[in-house]
């Protein structure tokens, strides 16, 4: 086997060169360990059980990107959205099925709704609570008895029809498979001839991959800090002879 022969340390540092020489060191693992973690999760949490615990906390109290519909805005919302199609889960706020199918239909949501929808523009994902005196009327014209009822169909069909069972041909479907999330998406898929998942995401994260590019001169500083750090790091190992390997 192949030894290195030994390393020689000099004693006739002065403290304040050392001191220079192992902060240099510092910087450069600090460049390494927080400036890039910092750079590529700019808004993460700081590390540690009580910060995890609070960003779960807050992850359960992120809105339903589900839209609320009501009878005063029935209307105007399936005629503005972009979507060709739209879903309607009539639904009462009393109902136990409903709140144990609630998470199920945010699942889905989340690919077609919101600012952050994996694929927008292709279905609005809605519900309307029939317990509401208001909205009484509008569920009994689509002839909802029982709850929950989703609904399928183009916009504007949903505005101008009404859906009473029986029409065969009708533009307005009742959706058959709803009870999970999984069975829903595979109903939509089959109406649209899709391949939709539930564990679609946006390609490669390209949020993430945005921030970190977007501030060019951030970059630029970092490269300089490390090119600098390490020049002051080798003319202290080189003025003092920190460290000598006999020839």
């Amino acid at each position: 086997m192949h030894l290195l022969p030994p390393v020689t340390l000099y004693p006739s540092i002065s403290i304040s060169s050392m001191f220079k020489f192992f902060t240099t060191l510092f910087i450069l693992w600090s460049f390494d360990s927080s400036s890039l973690l910092s750079s590529a999760l700019p808004n993460s949490p700081t590390l540690g059980s009580r910060s995890i615990l609070r960003a779960i906390k807050r992850g359960a109290d992120r809105p339903s990107l589900v839209v609320d519909l009501n009878i005063t805005n029935f209307d105007a919302v399936l005629k503005e959205t972009p979507a060709a199609y739209a879903i309607i889960e009539f639904f009462a706020h009393w109902c136990p099925a409903c709140r144990n199918y609630k998470p199920q239909y945010e699942k889905v949501a989340r690919l077609f709704n919101g600012a952050n929808a994996i694929h927008p523009g292709i279905i609005l994902m809605t519900r309307l609570d029939c317990a509401h005196k208001e909205n009484t009327k509008l569920c009994r014209a689509f002839s909802v008895h029982y709850f929950p009822v989703l609904l399928w169909g183009p916009p504007a069909k949903l505005i101008a029809g009404r859906y009473d069972g029986k029409k065969v041909k009708s533009e307005i479907k009742l959706v058959e498979d709803w009870e999970s999330s999984k069975l829903l998406l595979n109903w939509i898929n089959t109406q649209l001839k899709s391949s939709y998942e539930l564990e679609d995401e946006k390609f490669e994260h390209d949020e993430l991959l945005q921030s970190n590019v977007s501030d060019s001169g951030q970059v630029a500083r970092a490269i300089y800090d490390v090119e600098e750090s390490t020049t002051i790091a080798f003319d202290i190992i080189l003025e003092h002879k920190i460290l000598v390997l006999p020839l």
